[in-house]
């Protein structure tokens, strides 16, 4: 191997006037760089954005949740509580209890329909991706009697309020279709506080008041429809939900927050299978450049391949010297790409450079997640790929007929 590289160094490095080598050579590196830097950053962010997607709807809401199927009211939730703090064992870190229903906000003739869940004491508080901006957590009634409910800075900006002001309330899903002389139940609430979360959908259309109040408007009684359950890390959230599950009786729906969001992970998981089609397509033109630049070396050098197989140098040998030529093309490019890649993640991990609209990504800037997997996986792709675009210029080369080399011009 030794001599190979020092004959590929000293006598098989291109002539000054070989243009069309450097060429083609450079156009090879320049797109194996651009075929690892794309994928290495394409994977970077659909891995971030998994990541902190997870990261933000778990902190945010739970590893699972429990619902009443169609929406029912769950009774008998310490039974259930009882159940799956058996089930999940030392796994289980938290398990709340809520109720969300819809209804309708409004203030001086704007009125947005939002999602109102109710909290007990400390719930919010324990949510570290919800960020308060203005007011205090405190839902309870204060001096002017009424109760308190916290929205997002996207709704409260919607409806022109801010910590204090009082809002209408319209508990629409007491209206009987049937009877539509059936009235809502109607309420004034003060604003306790605004909130942000840098997700749309919670900034959009979210609100929180406490459990207690939300029980009277519903007419819940002491009912809930929501339970979420928090896991320690590493937890198999998958099987967990499915033992609970088996564990719990009709109407109660056990969904992961995978599930809950199942239109947000098929999207990620949708922009990720064409992302090896684009390196591949990128690396098959590179590696057609690194075919015409092998080539284009193998004419330049005709009379040193005749000479060392003249001096007893065998095929083999030959195709061995064109291989490391190839190999080291493709790891130059792969290197460089590799680098630049990270880079790239880097700067916006660190300056979020490149910002996206919450409402649509749910997130505020292009998230990354750099996973040493993903760039060691994509490099040994590429140096293969390249390597074995060798073979083709190598073997031609040991295929030179020394007496017809030497007369070569």
């Amino acid at each position: 191997m030794r001599a190979s590289v020092f004959l590929l160094l000293r006598y098989l490095k291109p002539g000054n006037k070989s243009r069309t080598y450097t060429f083609f050579s450079l156009a090879a590196l320049t797109g194996i760089a651009l075929g690892v830097t794309t994928l290495v950053v394409a994977f970077s962010i659909l891995g971030g954005y998994e990541k902190v997607m997870s990261e933000k709807l778990t902190s945010f809401d739970a590893d699972i949740q429990i619902y009443g199927y169609g929406n029912q009211d769950l009774g008998g939730v310490d039974t259930a509580k009882t159940k799956i703090t058996v089930t999940a064992g030392d796994l289980l870190k938290s398990i709340d209890i809520s109720a969300q229903k819809i209804c309708i906000l409004g203030k001086n003739r704007i009125n947005e329909g939002v999602t109102i869940k109710g909290v007990i004491s400390g719930y919010l508080e324990s949510r570290t991706s919800l960020q308060l901006l203005d007011g205090s957590f405190n839902l309870e009634r204060g001096v002017d009697s009424l109760p308190g409910i916290l929205i997002g800075k996207t709704l409260a900006t919607k409806l022109r309020v801010k910590s204090g002001d009082k809002i209408n309330f319209f508990a629409i899903n007491q209206v009987d279709l049937q009877n539509m002389t059936a009235l809502p139940a109607v309420e004034n609430f003060v604003v306790a506080g605004i909130f942000k979360t840098g997700m749309g959908k919670y900034d959009d259309s979210f609100a929180y008041t406490s459990l207690r109040e939300l029980q009277r408007l519903y007419e819940m009684g002491e009912n809930i429809n929501l339970l979420e359950i928090k896991l320690k890390p590493g937890s198999n959230i998958d099987s967990i939900k499915q033992s609970i599950q088996t564990q719990l009786p009709y109407p109660y729906f056990v969904v992961t927050f995978k599930e809950a969001n199942a239109q947000m992970f098929n999207w990620i998981e949708l922009q990720r299978k064409p992302v090896p089609i684009v390196l591949g397509l990128i690396i098959i033109v590179a590696a057609f450049n690194i075919i015409s630049a092998l080539l284009m070396l193998v004419l330049d050098k005709t009379n040193t391949i005749g000479t060392l197989k003249a001096i007893g140098a065998t095929p083999g040998f030959i195709t061995r010297l064109f291989l490391v030529r190839g190999l080291l093309l493709g790891i130059g490019g792969a290197t460089a790409g590799v680098v630049f890649g990270y880079l790239l993640c880097y700067l916006q991990l660190e300056f979020g450079i490149i910002k996206l609209n919450p409402h649509i990504y749910f997130i505020d800037r292009v998230p990354i997640a750099i996973n040493g997997y993903y760039f060691v996986a994509v490099f040994v792709v590429s140096v293969t790929l390249s390597f074995f675009s060798s073979l083709i210029p190598a073997f031609a080369a040991s295929r030179i007929n020394p007496v017809k080399a030497l007369r070569f011009s």
